[in-house]
């Protein structure tokens, strides 16, 4: 009886190895259900960049034009906001701050048949700031805001996965 948690163990690791449970930022090899994209950048450029990058790297195939795409990634307006949400009533700087990410998208195919239409993808991440650890804050802030850009490009990525396009002859 001494070794039931260590079977209940393997058997809980054993199921979730076995329903293709993967760590969320881990996106191993993807499986396509297209061959090409194109991704058209409007005030998007550096996440535009990094969405092309990865998508490469996946073996999908990235188009300079969207002639000869399947699907089409429409990226508008990436903003990142940084707003003081409270002040420190004794001395009146800054205490707690919050960054919110957006990035508008669409996704279509090449004859403009919206797959998904215009919708915002946003990540809110609020720190506290300490006055004494200004070189602390000012590096958390750049984490939080790197961490928020991987975040919305992974989104993007599980969303262009959900895209299945049958007919390879429909562009």
């Amino acid at each position: 009886m001494k070794y039931f948690p260590h079977y209940l163990l393997f058997l809980v690791l054993l199921f979730i190895s076995g329903c293709g449970f993967h760590l969320r930022g881990s996106i191993g090899d993807l499986q396509w259900h297209f061959e090409s994209v194109y991704v058209q950048s409007e005030a998007a450029d550096r996440i535009a960049s990094e969405l092309k990058s990865r998508l490469s790297e996946q073996k999908l195939q990235v188009l300079p034009t969207s002639d000869a795409a399947q699907v089409v990634v429409y990226l508008y307006n990436e903003t990142l906001d940084r707003r003081v949400l409270s002040v420190s009533s004794v001395s009146g700087k800054q205490e707690e701050i919050e960054l919110n990410y957006r990035v508008e998208i669409k996704i279509s195919k090449a004859d403009e048949t919206v797959i998904l239409a215009k919708h915002t993808i946003s990540f809110l991440r609020d720190y506290r700031f300490d006055p004494e650890a200004v070189l602390a804050a000012g590096g958390e802030e750049q984490v939080l805001r790197e961490d928020m850009f991987n975040q919305t490009v992974m989104q993007i990525i599980r969303q262009l996965q959900r895209i299945k396009i049958t007919d390879k002859s429909d562009k």
